[in-house]
């Protein structure tokens, strides 16, 4: 099947979702969905680590900070990105949200890159992660999941 016949299929012609939604607009991006991977990765990065996949664990927990950064991006700043750069978002989410209007806690700032590191020794190298190092991935991952989400679900 072709893309355009998939588009069809599934409503996603002349820019509709599935739902009928418009779709494709960068200013009409929705912050929970981020919230949300960002929720699932967490709990895959926890199952991860409870079978002793601690490569997978790291490589998990790096994409919930990722994905709440985002959706923080998202829902408190007018930042938009077609295509969201992983340098670019902690770079925006450090500067605008940490820095300039200081929403989040210093110590958040070292967490994404810190993660990026260990999920490309995890994804990219014939290194295994250790217990430890997946265990101390996770806990930053769900306490910068929780954080976020804080500020995020306030009403």
């Amino acid at each position: 099947m072709r893309g355009d016949e998939k588009s069809q299929l599934f409503g996603l012609a002349r820019g509709k979702s599935a739902a009928g939604r418009a779709v494709g607009s960068v200013k009409d991006m929705d912050w929970h969905v981020y919230l949300a991977k960002a929720r699932n990765n967490v709990r895959t990065a926890q199952g991860a680590y409870d079978q002793g996949d601690f490569d997978s664990c790291a490589s998990r927990a790096y994409f919930a900070v990722f994905q709440v950064e985002i959706a923080a991006l998202i829902k408190l700043t007018e930042f938009r990105q077609d295509r969201w750069g992983h340098d670019r978002v902690q770079e925006e989410f450090n500067r605008k949200l940490i820095r300039s209007r200081k929403l989040f806690p210093s110590a958040l700032r070292f967490i994404h890159n810190d993660l990026i590191g260990r999920r490309h020794i995890a994804d990219y190298t014939d290194q295994h992660l250790s217990a430890r190092t997946a265990e101390r991935c996770l806990k930053h991952a769900i306490d910068m999941v929780a954080t976020i989400a804080g500020v995020l679900e306030k009403p």
